[in-house]
């Protein structure tokens, strides 16, 4: 049996096509059939089901899945560690980012490509479920999304600073000469609000409920970006965490008087997993970056 043999019986059974499969494995088709041809002569035991129209795994084929999937992570894993054990800097890593983290990555991004040009960098962004999600299946070296007390007995998560949701506006908006702000004060102007993905959302949707304050919503928007430009540009405002807003000079952060409105900005690793060198590297960057020593600083 070949590592290579597991990776192609892997790729099928994800792609659950032959064709979809050899493409992406860069194989002719006729080859891909002919490894895993010989892996069930090997194994004695029929992996897949075939006909004209689609590909399910038989018995053998399903049990086999997850084996697969450790042994193809082994391998990959003994190759990083290796590596590194010679001080070579190579290799890939792969980062989750939830929306409310981009501005603060992306400083630290550009410098990692900048200093270490071995390393190709894989960056998936998603909510902070997804993200567990791609940690616990091995596709992501650590996730940067704020605290979460939901996956404490599976993840380690290692803060880097704190931050608190404050009401967003530009600077020229009346909301600005406050100090603070509840609920109830901005319930008269058009918000834009974070999708019921982004983190912090469900601290708004508590609050509201249990308050029965309604705010003027005129769009929710799940890509924070897009979000703190469509502020600058019009007289609406939103809530997110103040460390959102960090790259962005025209805008203002109003505290935002309501329960449990801090967050914990972490590194989320799944525990008992190797921690790459080129990770410890790349968090440790991300610790000494501006924007996070003034985050701490505040």
């Amino acid at each position: 049996m070949e590592l290579r043999q597991l990776k192609y019986f892997y790729m099928t059974a994800e792609k659950k096509s032959f064709s979809e499969a050899a493409r992406v494995l860069y194989i002719s088709q006729s080859t891909l059939s002919q490894q895993i041809k010989q892996l069930e002569d090997e194994l004695g035991c029929p992996l897949f089901k075939r006909d004209s129209h689609k590909v399910i795994l038989t018995e053998c084929g399903e049990r086999l899945v997850p084996l697969a999937k450790n042994t193809l992570y082994d391998a990959d894993q003994c190759k990083s560690q290796l590596s590194e054990i010679k001080n070579m800097m190579t290799g890939v890593l792969n980062i989750g980012v939830t929306n409310t983290f981009c501005n603060i990555f992306s400083h630290t991004m550009k410098e990692f490509l900048v200093a270490y040009k071995g390393i190709k960098l894989n960056v998936f962004y998603g909510s902070t479920c997804t993200l567990i999600d791609l940690l616990r299946k091995h596709e992501i070296d650590f996730a940067l999304a704020y605290k979460s007390g939901q996956y404490e007995d599976e993840v380690d998560s290692y803060e880097l600073f704190r931050t608190e949701l404050c009401v967003i506006a530009r600077n020229d908006h009346p909301l600005c000469q406050n100090k603070a702000l509840t609920l109830k004060d901005i319930a008269q102007y058009p918000v834009a609000l974070p999708a019921k993905t982004v983190q912090g959302r469900k601290t708004i949707d508590k609050v509201l409920k249990e308050t029965g304050i309604k705010l003027r919503v005129r769009i929710e928007l799940n890509e924070v970006n897009f979000l703190l430009e469509l502020i600058e540009d019009s007289k609406l405002i939103t809530i997110l965490p103040y460390s959102t807003i960090e790259r962005h000079k025209s805008l203002k952060a109003i505290p935002l008087d309501i329960p449990n409105k801090e967050f914990q900005g972490c590194v989320h690793i799944l525990k008992d997993t190797y921690r790459k060198q080129s990770a410890q590297v790349f968090v440790q960057m991300l610790r000494e970056s501006p924007i996070v020593r003034l985050l701490k600083d505040d």
